[in-house]
């Protein structure tokens, strides 16, 4: 990877910002002692926005201090790898599809489908953490609270992407953003 610039750095930071923020806004607990927030929501715009490396940092990194702060010290380095890893995947797909000046609907089509292949990524990387943790069959209980939190979001980043896409804002990151 080439030197990291004044606006990738500063982007960066804010994103991963808005993923420890997203993260710990709302949390409920779940069976497995893990919890189901927001914050996917801006993991998923991480990799979007700032492209799949330096979006799948943000996530990573935001994650990681969520479960930090929030006492969830156990999940913290697999949240790093599976969050990082889910940025990475959405960015990836996400910006082989779209080109700059495709529609809103193949935008949201590219979005969706990276969505899900992110959310199976994240889905199978705790189902993995778990099965350690509390064995296979302890595991499974945080499968539905896993798939609730990555559809859900999908749901609450597809309106946010929407509207700064209309606003151009993708097209002024670029602009900037490699300078």
């Amino acid at each position: 990877m080439n030197k990291m610039n004044i606006r990738q750095l500063t982007m960066t930071g804010l994103m991963t910002a808005l993923v420890l923020v997203g993260t710990m806004l709302i949390q409920v607990p779940t069976p497995t002692k893990g919890y189901i927030h927001i914050g996917d929501s801006m993991v998923y715009l991480s990799g979007i926005l700032l492209g799949p490396v330096l979006g799948s940092i943000a996530a990573a990194i935001g994650s990681l201090f969520a479960d930090v702060f929030s006492s969830y010290f156990i999940y913290a380095p697999a949240t790093f790898v599976i969050k990082g890893l889910d940025a990475l995947i959405v960015g990836y797909i996400y910006h082989k599809i779209v080109k700059e000046n495709d529609g809103v609907s193949k935008k949201l089509v590219a979005f969706s489908f990276s969505v899900i292949v992110g959310s199976v990524v994240m889905v199978g990387g705790y189902l993995l953490f778990e099965s350690i943790l509390y064995g296979f069959k302890g595991a499974v209980v945080g499968i539905v609270g896993n798939i609730t939190q990555g559809i859900g979001g999908g749901i609450l980043a597809a309106p946010l992407m929407i509207a700064l896409d209309k606003v151009k804002f993708f097209q002024k990151l670029k602009i900037h953003y490699n300078k």
